[in-house]
């Protein structure tokens, strides 16, 4: 296959031939129990973690690896967007044709058959700034083929592929709303993890060079806290964000910015087959190992296409059992896995965008992010349960964490670059720990084995033989509560001179759990410019605004989805020439009176002169039904469903009415209660 890489094959050699020395990982580690002396130890609170290491990958989307897992917003996502001629995202155009996300399989060798390991074979794609924002389409969502260039942007592998990935996040805690910082390449999404922020000279996806703003390396530096970057500097696929800053470059040894940001780990002869795990461990064992740690893999194991994910997952075990090592050492440390972006590899969930002309997040103009979500699990024995989280985080919510827990600890470390809108809408990856119930020790994971470059390399790419949407993992998982609350819906037509109509829009983020902003846009599916408008909601606040469906405009037709977090989704549709101009449907969440519990209220409404017969009717999560109600002219009725009582919060109904079949509202979302529930 012939790779379209960013940097070229660095090291290419020396890294094959140490990588097929590797062979299978060891026989996996026992869990265990809870050990007496850490939960003496414990506080309950984030004082308890005393080690923070973050491992970032290379070029992986969430729907590329985990678009089939149990209990995440993979494929079977009932609250994805719609694409023009009301196609589902994942039915993207291709050429004159469509095409869904396919399997990725080997292309056999003459004689030959396709395996599960070959199908990990997989080229590189175009993940620049320009094709990025190209299959985002300005959060159209609908160029995944065209803007990346090859239908590979739309496959993805699963559990028979991936099984210690899936074996972690069934373990640990896996993020489904998890995305990577920028609409570009690598380098500028490594600045954000390293630093909070990028310039106008990251906007090419081009490597970086030359930054002068504050590392946060620096910022822990300042602050006391130690740290440390574990690399081969000769082999590190240009992935150690330190080395884009010119204080690191131009420090010396004996400079703390050189030893711990961009020195290299000790060469490692006799049996240990790995020098960054060896270095990790050794510092494990030795009660050095930093309180902040940066591991930079080699460019053979950092899953960057066509680096096998295998062949990752390999390096990711030896990091596991390396800080396994010490039980102590393990027992109090937090292992962020994410990857930097997602290499052009499709993902459904359209980014968070902020609002035009929010300071910090535009270049001429366009914004910088979020960028697609790509996968993170959070490891440690504070997230073990195979927990979900749907909070909106991206790549500078880890340093918000570390910011979080070195002010906890005393010696506060922050970095000033972060914009104030990410701080609103992004989290600090606190809310996915349960610092009171931790779950000590390692646990059982698959085996891994080494595939190398030089099994890959020679191999075709692999084509589509499939085209249907896939099936993803029956069932559900835990979930942990969200900081907000969004509602919406249409509140009403408005009809002026010269043929205009305006449809208004309330939005709300309201209720005792919201205390972040939510990130909200309205997509016109059709009738109109399709190019969605992006909304940020603070806690406890409302917005209103407004849409032109009058002359030019759809002429009175309207089709407009309202989208957010956790699977947020009202969908309205309909004709204001025509009878259902006089109804509406407004939403509120209340306790429900008789159960304590939060329950949402439909408020049906009849403007008109004549009465109205609504419908409701579940589309999931209930199986009783339909309800119908007879509203008099000028009326409205209201009823309510316990959804957090009897569905865990989750609720998806569309409301009709009798006398125009051009109307329709759909309402899906979750109730969010400040406790935990089950994913969706």
């Amino acid at each position: 296959m012939t790779p379209i890489s960013r940097r070229g094959f660095v090291g290419l050699g020396a890294s094959v031939a140490a990588g097929m020395t590797l062979g299978a990982a060891p026989a996996p580690a026992p869990a265990a129990g809870t050990r007496a002396g850490a939960a003496a130890a414990a506080t309950g609170t984030i004082k308890d973690v005393r080690h923070v290491v973050i491992l970032m990958q290379e070029n992986r989307s969430f729907d590329h690896y985990f678009g089939r897992l149990k209990g995440v917003r993979g494929f079977d996502d009932r609250s994805g967007i719609t694409l023009a001629g009301n196609r589902s995202v994942f039915d993207q155009p291709n050429g004159t044709g469509r095409q869904y996300p396919w399997k990725l399989s080997a292309t056999p060798a003459a004689g030959g058959q396709p395996g599960p390991v070959l199908a990990q074979c997989n080229g590189d794609l175009p993940h620049s700034w320009s094709s990025q924002h190209t299959a985002w389409n300005k959060g159209r969502m609908d160029k995944w083929v065209s803007g990346v260039g090859s239908v590979r942007s739309l496959g993805y592998l699963d559990r028979a592929d991936l099984p210690f990935h899936y074996a972690l996040a069934d373990a640990y805690t896996v993020c489904d709303a998890y995305f990577c910082s920028t609409l570009s390449a690598t380098g500028p999404n490594r600045t954000y993890l390293w630093s909070g922020k990028v310039d106008a000279s990251s906007y090419d996806g081009g490597d970086e060079s030359g930054l002068t703003w504050q590392n946060y390396a620096q910022a822990l530096q300042a602050a006391g806290v130690s740290w440390k970057v574990y690399q081969n500097a000769q082999d590190n696929y240009g992935d150690n964000g330190c080395a884009y800053f010119s204080a690191f470059t131009s420090a010396k040894a004996g400079n703390p910015l050189y030893d711990r940001g961009m020195s290299s780990v000790p060469k490692v002869t006799g049996s240990t087959p790995d020098d960054i795990a060896a270095a990790i461990k050794a510092d494990v064992l030795a009660g050095t190992l930093p309180q902040v740690s940066w591991v930079v893999p080699n460019q053979a194991f950092s899953e960057h296409p066509y680096a096998p994910p295998g062949d990752g997952a390999h390096f990711i075990d030896l990091v596991y059992r390396a800080l396994a090592a010490d039980p102590d050492v393990f027992d109090s440390t937090v292992l962020f896995l994410n990857y930097d972006e997602n290499d052009g590899c499709f993902d459904h969930v359209p980014p968070p965008v902020p609002p035009a002309g929010t300071a910090g997040e535009f270049l001429n103009g366009v914004p910088y992010g979020f960028g697609f979500r790509v996968p993170m699990t959070v490891i440690s024995p504070w997230t073990r349960g195979g927990w979900v989280s749907s909070e909106v985080f991206e790549h500078t919510s880890v340093l918000r964490f570390l910011e979080t827990w070195t002010t906890a600890l005393g010696t506060p470390a922050a970095c000033p670059n972060i914009t104030a809108w990410r701080r609103k809408v992004s989290g600090d990856l606190t809310g996915v720990f349960d610092f009171a119930h931790p779950v000590y020790g390692a646990v059982a994971l698959p085996a891994t084995s080494v595939i190398g470059y030089a099994t890959c390399g020679p191999l075709s790419n692999p084509v589509p033989t499939t085209n249907a949407l896939p099936a993803q993992e029956p069932g559900t998982r835990p979930s942990r509560a969200l900081p907000y609350q969004p509602n919406g819906y249409l509140d009403r037509l408005e009809f002026g001179t010269s043929g205009k109509i305006l449809a208004w829009f309330t939005m709300a983020n309201q209720g005792a759990p919201a205390t972040r902003a939510a990130h909200l846009s309205i997509h016109p599916n059709a009738y109109r410019d399709t190019t969605p408008w992006q909304y940020t909601v603070d806690a406890g606040a409302t917005a209103t605004d407004f849409f032109n469906i009058g002359s030019g405009n759809g002429d009175g037709k309207y089709d407009l989805t309202m989208t957010g977090p956790n699977r947020f989704l009202r969908r309205f549709k309909g004709d204001a020439t025509k009878a259902g101009k006089s109804a509406e449907v407004r939403v509120r969440y209340a306790t429900a009176s008789g159960t304590g519990k939060l329950a949402v209220y439909f408020a049906m409404v009849n403007s008109g002169t004549a009465p109205l017969t609504f419908t409701l009717t579940s589309n999931h999560y209930r199986t009783d039904g339909p309800w119908t109600y007879t509203v008099a002219a000028g009326a409205t009725v209201e009823d309510f469903f316990n959804a957090a009582a009897y569905q865990n919060g989750w609720y998806d109904f569309t409301v009709t009415v009798d006398a125009d079949a051009t109307w329709s509202r759909r309402f899906t979302g979750r109730l969010e209660t400040g406790s935990a529930s089950v994913s969706g």
